[in-house]
């Protein structure tokens, strides 16, 4: 009888073990899955402040695009210095899993030492990254601007850390003359940005940011632009442009289109080997160009100029640019469906099949390395049918096409293709038609 009175008590108890265990494992789950919601901050710009310096924040679901209740709380012997976001950015496409950023302005009264930094937002709250609050106020420290060459009335974009909310800029132009100015507010803590004067002296400048918290007026040290009233070059963006091959059409990505809103004409030089070739760009709204036959794979040199009344500008500093040994096909970051409120972003997490109706409009949105639109094809392959479709166009990075009326039948293939060179690509999606 005791053997099983025992026996008994210890299946109870492993029984109430087992409960507690499964009561450990669904909190232990809630509690990743709130931490999948909470926000969660990868690094603060810079990591050593004072009361008044703008910081960047980085993380994921800092808050964006609603900013509902969020707030940061810098949080130093137990005293919480709360303040809001003044500013900055987010990836519209991926809001829970999307880099953000977070534009916030360190609250007086914090003393020298470190401190804990807290995002709260949505009711969660991050994961406390550790900030240095400085003893002494430091200049800013800048490391570039938008453009290097801009004109008198342009906005001039200076990037560096260290800005405080009551800094000046310092220009010297080239005869000499100082100019101070208000910067303007930006969403970005390692950005500012003011007009250039009307009447500055042309040739380089030496531009300057005055901090004024500290009483001593510390400049930052000189960044230089150089200031023309004729034609300027475009300034590429290296980092920016799509790979494509020779033959093919090079989307251009440009820091300012000031200099083409008064050319007459833009040029890009191709320099690789003995032999530099210009060709003309190609718009000025959507500015793109063709890339020569006769250049071979791997690397070339870019530059460009603008002309302005027969008066050329001078080329702009070269880049360097890798051709591919092969055409680029044709691809798509998003597609939308005209009427529908957000767009569809293709990548490893998009549903495999869209429902849809005969007649309804897709717009593409990617890179299309071809001539205009008459040269791309959108091909629907079921089982039984292929339909080749001809996009109309919207601009260099957007096509629309419209589905046939009498479009039904099972899951469709989408594949993109270029009649110049046949490559394609194929989207990883299907469409279902109602």
């Amino acid at each position: 009888m005791l053997s099983k009175a025992l026996s008994k008590r210890w299946i109870t108890l492993l029984f109430l073990v087992f409960l507690a265990g499964l009561y450990v494992t669904g909190r232990a789950q809630e509690m990743v899955a709130e931490r999948k919601k909470a926000p969660e901050l990868i690094q603060v710009t810079p990591q050593e402040v004072t009361p008044g310096t703008e910081i960047e924040i980085e993380g994921y679901r800092l808050g964006w695009p609603q900013l509902k209740d969020t707030q940061v709380v810098f949080w130093q012997n137990a005293i919480p210095y709360t303040t809001y976001p003044t500013g900055g950015g987010w990836q519209a496409k991926d809001i829970d899993n999307g880099l953000q950023q977070m534009k916030v302005v360190v609250p007086q009264g914090i003393n020298p030492g470190f401190c804990s930094l807290v995002v709260e937002a949505n009711g969660f709250d991050s994961i406390p990254i550790p900030l240095e609050i400085g003893l002494s106020i430091n200049p800013p420290i800048i490391t570039e601007t938008n453009s290097r060459w801009v004109a008198p009335g342009e906005v001039v974009w200076v990037k560096g850390t260290g800005f405080g909310v009551f800094d000046e800029i310092e220009l010297i132009d080239s005869k000499g003359e100082f100019y101070y100015i208000n910067p303007g507010s930006t969403s970005s803590a390692i950005k500012v940005a003011f007009n250039l004067p009307p009447n500055v002296a042309e040739g380089e400048a030496l531009v300057r940011v005055i901090e004024h918290r500290s009483g001593k007026n510390q400049p930052s040290n000189p960044i230089p632009v150089m200031i023309s009233r004729g034609p300027v070059p475009l300034e590429l963006m290296a980092n920016w442009l799509p790979g494509v091959a020779a033959g093919q059409w090079l989307d251009l990505v440009i820091a300012s289109f000031k200099p083409l809103e008064k050319a007459d004409k833009a040029e890009i030089l191709f320099n690789q080997g003995e032999q530099p070739v210009v060709v003309e760009i190609q718009g000025n709204t959507y500015p793109r160009v063709h890339i020569p036959n006769q250049l071979l794979p791997g690397n070339v040199k870019i530059s460009t100029r603008t002309w302005i009344k027969n008066k050329a500008s001078v080329w702009s500093d070269p880049i360097d640019y890798t051709l591919r040994n092969e055409p680029v096909p044709p691809s798509v970051i998003s597609m939308e469906i005209v009427g529908w409120n957000e767009p569809i972003y293709l990548g490893p997490t998009t549903p495999k099949t869209f429902n849809l109706q005969g007649g309804d409009t897709l717009v593409l949105r990617g890179n299309f390395p071809v001539s205009n639109t008459n040269k791309l094809r959108l091909v629907l392959r079921n089982s039984a049918n292929t339909i080749s479709l001809i996009p109309t166009f919207l601009d260099p990075g957007s096509i629309k096409v419209k589905l046939p009326n009498n479009l039904l039948g099972e899951d469709w293939e989408l594949t993109l293709k270029s009649t110049e060179n046949k490559a394609f690509s194929k989207l990883p999606i299907n469409l279902h038609i109602n």
